[in-house]
């Protein structure tokens, strides 16, 4: 009865009045919902078993020796970024390309980001621009897997180790990805996922850290517990970032059909990338042929800024959302006032995001959607 009510007042079925179609959609399924109803009426509501699980499935699954759930995406970059002592002035190269979070927990570290200008056709830190940015006070290098396409992650690494420095993979949107036949999360130093609604999987809100190295593993395990090792023995200053166990258990739910759902989100770009087929002024996604994309975002690129906008007001005035998947960091307000930074210092991110238009995708989506969508952009294009 309960999955039942639930399931009718879902999310699924509330649909927002300005957007016929919205950019994501959760996805809840009734088995999801029964997990989580479970686990609070068995009085699993903290950090406890379920948990316990989910860690060693999602570890199981990557491949890694450890994974440490936490309480978001965000948690899992800052708590990283902790247990390898980064702080106090150290800087760490990263990309402008991203949400805030992936650069806003260095400065909560009271560390610099160095940025670093991005591939103009996967949207990826370029890796070929890191080394000409380390100096002595470079600690690591965090890069994000952009949209859900593994970086160049294995050069990454490489330029990592002969510098002495970690990597702090910001996969945010990876979850499931390949690069070079590994698992995205069983590559670099430290791997953080973020869980949210719009996430392939989602446990609600939530996040995980992943890495083959045990001793940082007990030191996040130590900081998500407010730097405790046991009850009332603090042993470092930490923060309250557990994950709760009826969010474990919807992740354990949704990780039982993970590959399925990639499968899904390929075959709807797939066909985007079919119905967007030979308009000369829009490029769709660069996969690269090593690289399975997870398409946690479908991001087009046009010629220039005005068409970008006359398709993006089009789309959402015929009720069709879309993101700008991402306006530069470094000229959001708080960095320039902080950092001094101004436009033209990273031209290829700049001139990216101008021209960028993320259109919706999610596992409920029908062609019929997907062609009113192309359909107004090719008409809109045309006229």
């Amino acid at each position: 009865m309960f999955v039942q009510l639930l399931y009718k007042t879902s999310l699924k079925n509330i649909v927002l009045a300005e957007f016929k179609i919205r950019v994501a959609q959760p996805n809840v399924l009734e088995e999801d919902a029964q997990a989580m109803y479970d686990a609070v009426i068995t009085n699993h509501l903290g950090p406890g078993p379920i948990v316990t699980e989910f860690e060693e499935k999602m570890a199981d699954y990557m491949g890694v020796k450890n994974a440490i759930a936490v309480n978001s995406g965000t948690s899992s970059m800052l708590l990283s970024l902790d247990a390898l002592g980064i702080g106090n002035g150290d800087e760490v190269i990263t990309t402008p390309f991203t949400f805030a979070a992936t650069s806003n927990v260095i400065i909560q570290r009271n560390a610099h980001p160095i940025f670093v200008d991005i591939e103009p056709d996967t949207f990826n830190l370029d890796p070929k621009k890191i080394e000409a940015v380390i100096t002595e006070k470079t600690k690591a290098i965090m890069p994000i897997d952009y949209g859900g396409q593994s970086a160049e992650i294995l050069e990454i690494n490489e330029i990592a180790e002969k510098h002495g420095l970690a990597v702090i993979e910001d996969a945010a949107p990876a979850l499931g990805g390949v690069h070079k036949n590994k698992k995205v999360g069983s590559i670099s130093t430290m791997t953080g996922f973020s869980f949210g609604p719009d996430k392939n999987l989602n446990t609600g809100e939530g996040g995980l850290i992943v890495t083959n190295d045990n001793e940082l593993a007990e030191k996040c395990k130590i900081l998500r517990k407010n730097g405790a090792d046991r009850r009332y023995h603090h042993v470092e200053i930490g923060w309250n970032a557990k994950m709760p166990d009826p969010n474990a258990a919807l992740g354990i739910s949704q990780l039982k059909r993970i590959d399925e759902i990639l499968d899904k989100k390929n075959q709807l770009a797939d066909y985007y990338n079919k119905k967007l087929e030979g308009i000369s002024e829009i490029i769709t996604p660069t996969i690269r042929n090593y690289n399975k994309h997870t398409f946690m975002l479908y991001v087009i690129l046009f010629k220039n800024n005005k068409l970008r906008e006359k398709i993006r007001i089009g789309l959402e005035n015929n009720g069709v959302e879309t993101r700008i998947n991402f306006p530069p960091l470094h000229l959001q307000p708080i960095y320039k006032k902080l950092y001094n930074f101004s436009n033209g210092m990273l031209p290829i991110c700049e001139d990216i995001s101008e021209r960028v238009l993320g259109l919706p995708i999610f596992l409920k989506m029908t062609e019929e959607e997907q062609d009113y969508i192309t359909d107004i952009i090719r008409k809109l294009v045309i006229d």
